[in-house]
């Protein structure tokens, strides 16, 4: 379930990183209630294009069990971002899921392969949590090299940032000096900064991204 969980706030903030604008609600079976879905159904906030929900095993909570799947066909036609996180689930929440999910993660051990977004790789495919962890003991030829690795196999270069832009935030998080031996608290927030404004200029064309994210590596 941990691995669940961080796959989930690695979608998350890699969707804050693209919409920044985008208000963040998190609800979970503790302070659970049905205005906290039917409020972020439809309306837009006044200052923000979009809100991103993340639903963290409300069906741990009785009452949401019950009522959940009736939601799940509204937040697929929402503007809004609904992202949900459970672990056993009944079947007519399966069905639900598998019906109006755009995307669906669900790993599955005793089969030995991992779903993601409805394609299928094996075990012991590329992962891209590796260069997360290059960046995190700062080695510069290590991160290069993984990344030069990610690239030429097709990962995606925002999959590649987003995994990026979770992993310094988790650094921050776990507290700059104490949570890395290799980064003071004010180099991580730097580093965020440059990884941040990186992926907005390579959007607007300003510089070239493949490029961009490699010079970035190269300078940790």
């Amino acid at each position: 379930m941990a691995k669940s969980h961080e796959k989930a706030h690695h979608l998350i903030d890699s969707l804050r990183l693209k919409k920044p604008d985008a208000a963040y609600v998190s609800v979970n079976s503790d302070n659970w209630n049905v205005a906290a879905i039917e409020e972020n159904l439809g309306g837009q906030g006044l200052f923000s294009n979009k809100y991103i929900v993340f639903l963290d095993r409300i069906t741990e909570n009785a009452e949401a069990k019950e009522v959940v799947v009736e939601f799940i066909p509204a937040m697929k036609e929402s503007p809004n971002i609904f992202i949900i996180l459970e672990g056993k689930s009944n079947v007519e929440i399966k069905k639900a899921f598998e019906k109006y999910a755009d995307k669906s993660v669900v790993t599955d051990l005793s089969a030995g392969t991992e779903v993601f977004g409805g394609s299928v790789r094996a075990k012991g495919g590329f992962d891209v949590f590796a260069l997360a962890d290059a960046v995190s003991s700062r080695s510069r030829a290590n991160s290069w090299t993984i990344y030069r690795q990610a690239v030429d196999r097709g990962i995606g270069l925002e999959n590649i940032l987003g995994t990026l832009f979770w992993k310094i935030k988790t650094m921050i998080v776990s507290g700059g000096d104490r949570g890395s031996t290799k980064y003071t608290k004010v180099e991580l927030h730097s580093l965020l900064t440059k990884l941040v404004t990186l992926y907005h200029d390579g959007h607007r064309g300003l510089v070239d991204l493949e490029l961009g994210t490699e010079k970035l590596l190269l300078e940790l």
